[in-house]
């Protein structure tokens, strides 16, 4: 993050003080991970003094929490605009956006499903995260036609995350493309 980026931050309208502090914990979390995570590191990711940041979240749990809320409502957003238009040739193009436009997102993500193997309480919100995605997934499928049990749900999703992370990864997004088009006209033959 750049310091013009901080300074932006730091002269959010006072509306949107909690959702500077969960966008710079979203950050914090995909630099350095979940253990990297502390209120003074929120604090300067935001440009704001760490008591504004206890004023508004008791503790770090609760900046992860909200985190893990705004993660959800972004993406599973984005999971609702693959089938906007009905038709799967939108499908290649939303899903590369989703991780060009906010790839923290993503990685944020990951840490978190990953650090749950090791810190129990955060299963629940993890398991959430699933169930919300696999659920997006189902209607997004129905939306454009195509009728898909729990296995092919459970499939297409498992694709999803796959492509996502290889573009993560690899930062490969023309090699990504060509495997979500190769998934496109697979579903194609699925209605």
């Amino acid at each position: 993050m750049t310091l013009a980026d901080r300074r932006s931050r730091r002269a959010a309208p006072p509306g949107e003080h909690d959702v500077v502090l969960v966008l710079a914990t979203v950050s914090v979390i995909a630099r350095d991970g979940l253990r990297g995570l502390t209120v003074r590191a929120v604090a300067e990711e935001a440009g704001v003094p760490g008591d504004a940041v206890l004023r508004s979240f008791a503790s770090t749990d609760a900046l992860v929490d909200a985190a893990l809320r705004y993660a959800l409502d972004k993406s599973a957003g984005v999971f609702a605009d693959l089938a906007d238009g009905a038709s799967l040739d939108n499908f290649v193009e939303h899903l590369t956006d989703l991780v060009a436009r906010d790839p923290d997102l993503q990685v944020f993500q990951y840490e978190l499903m990953l650090e749950s193997r090791r810190t129990p309480r955060l299963d629940p919100h993890v398991k959430l995260l699933y169930a919300t995605y696999i659920e997006a997934t189902s209607q997004a499928l129905t939306r454009l036609g195509i009728t898909a049990d729990e296995d092919l749900t459970l499939l297409v999703y498992s694709a999803i995350e796959g492509f996502i992370m290889h573009q993560l990864v690899a930062k490969d997004r023309p090699a990504t493309e060509r495997a979500i088009e190769r998934l496109r006209r697979i579903l194609s033959t699925a209605r």
